[in-house]
């Protein structure tokens, strides 16, 4: 069994790769660049697995076995995580929004470890 310490540190390593990814996919878009795009890609899936598999694991430790069980805080997360995992798709085919988006994407970080950190609800 996997301990919750081990779980949350999973989590953490996915979301610095997650947003490595993103960060790298960001300037390579930006400069036109096919060069280390597959890698920055490839980080971001796998990336987004983890996060999801780790996520889900704290979720059980925390004992939110069932969706009908969970609080507002997680519905946010999962809802951010969701966003964070599909931007690479806009990064895509709106290359326009890029400037927007490096500012966005570390924002959404920070609000989704807000909602874990204070257990937000309304």
């Amino acid at each position: 069994m996997i301990s919750y310490a081990a779980y949350k540190l999973i989590h953490i390593l996915g979301i610095m790769f997650l947003l490595l990814s993103l960060g790298a996919y960001l300037i390579l878009s930006m400069n036109k660049s096919e060069k280390g795009k597959k890698l920055a890609a490839i980080t971001h899936g796998i990336s987004v697995l983890i996060i999801l598999v780790a996520g889900f694991g704290l979720l059980a430790r925390l004992g939110y076995l069932s969706v009908d069980t969970w609080p507002i805080w997680v519905w946010l997360k999962v809802t951010i995580w969701l966003i964070l995992a599909l931007i690479i798709i806009l990064i895509k085919r709106m290359p326009e929004l890029i400037p927007a988006l490096w500012f966005l994407i570390p924002i959404l970080g920070g609000l989704a470890a807000y909602f874990a950190i204070y257990k937000v609800s309304f």
